[in-house]
């Protein structure tokens, strides 16, 4: 029985990782951490407390949705003390990246900006698209709920990573983010990328390769955090039992060859 822990369990993926993990075989919800005890999911029985150092009761391993700031805390406790985690977490800056790797010398760790199945299978298609049409324009559009406090998503910089590596490029090099005004013409080899937020939106992305004549589209839709919260627990079946290091769902589904 593998006993897990949800950081933010007060929150929208907190109660969706707790509906999922009611009920499932092999899994126990043995703690959560959230400062917010007047939100926790119906019928929570379990430890919660506002603090990672004051929980009583420490779990096998952390899945976590939260933000930065409390991720990394709860990581480095969690590296501390060999306890395993699923990180779902996005908007992280590069001394945070750094410090997750540094942590994933200590634990296993899945990190990953989106866990539904179909998104990763989406991140396989999006690359091999990019190497096919060498020369179409990619634009990558995005749409969340209002309280999204990053953009673009992760899940976006992913796709935008995707089709960049499926042309031997860099990102960060070819990235083009929210334009405005008089931008001049598409530069050539560009990524462009479009955020909406509003209303409850749980995540919409699409990727659109614009050639002369022809527009190939590739879209997903989630209708509900459920589906995260499946990959999540996915993640951490398969994480249970292995040797320190940073993983991906690629991995996790065995897209890797």
């Amino acid at each position: 029985m593998l006993k897990l822990g949800i950081v933010g369990i007060s929150g929208r993926m907190g109660h969706a990782l707790y509906d999922s993990i009611v009920g499932m075989d092999g899994l126990k919800l043995c703690c959560g951490i959230d400062s917010n005890v007047q939100s926790l999911p119906i019928g929570c029985t379990v430890e919660v407390a506002p603090s990672v150092q004051e929980l009583k009761t420490l779990p096998q391993m952390f899945i976590d949705f939260t933000r930065p700031q409390c991720s990394l805390e709860v990581l480095r406790f969690a590296a501390d003390h060999g306890i395993a985690y699923v990180l779902g977490t996005t908007g992280f800056d590069e001394a945070g990246k750094a410090e997750i790797a540094a942590c994933a010398k200590k634990i296993p760790l899945v990190m990953a900006s989106n866990f539904s199945v179909g998104v990763n299978l989406l991140l396989a298609l999006v690359k091999e698209t990019s190497a096919i049409m060498q020369d179409a324009d990619i634009e990558i559009v995005e749409a969340h709920h209002r309280y999204k406090v990053d953009a673009p998503s992760g899940t976006a910089l992913s796709l935008g990573e995707a089709a960049a590596a499926g042309r031997g490029v860099e990102l960060k090099d070819v990235m083009v983010a929210g334009r405005n005004g008089i931008t001049g013409e598409r530069q050539y080899g560009t990524i462009g990328f479009s955020s909406v937020r509003g209303g409850d939106i749980v995540g919409d992305h699409s990727v659109m390769f614009c050639a002369d004549g022809e527009l190939v589209e590739l879209k997903h839709h989630a209708s509900s955090r459920a589906t995260f919260a499946r990959g999540a627990l996915r993640a951490a079946r398969w994480l249970e039992g292995r040797a320190p290091g940073l993983y991906g769902m690629p991995q996790v589904l065995g897209l890797n060859g």
